[in-house]
């Protein structure tokens, strides 16, 4: 009986199996900790793509805004001047209050 309390082969064999465990647990936790920052930097390139796009179609619209806008002014001045004059004296009335 005292045999098998101070080490019998089925002992160093669970010991075995217990460091193979760990060096196990070991290798899959450094595994699941590079594919979280693999996962986590695929995220933030995906983010970085998709809000540089969004940038160059609101600029590319705004620069075509801004030339109708130019256009219409260079056709018909007198016809902006009293848009923007209307609409300056109703934003005052807004704001006044």
């Amino acid at each position: 009986m005292s045999a098998s309390l101070n080490g019998g082969p089925e002992m160093a064999t669970l010991q075995h199996d217990i460091a193979a465990l760990k060096r196990d647990v070991t290798k899959l936790m450094e595994h699941l900790k590079a594919g979280a920052t693999g996962t986590a930097q695929n995220a933030a390139a995906q983010i970085d793509a998709g809000a540089r796009q969004i940038y160059s179609s609101v600029a590319a619209e705004a620069e075509r805004s801004a030339k109708v806008l130019s256009r219409q002014v260079e056709e018909q001045p007198l016809m902006s001047l009293l848009i923007a004059a209307g609409v300056g004296y109703i934003s005052g009335r807004l704001l006044s209050r």
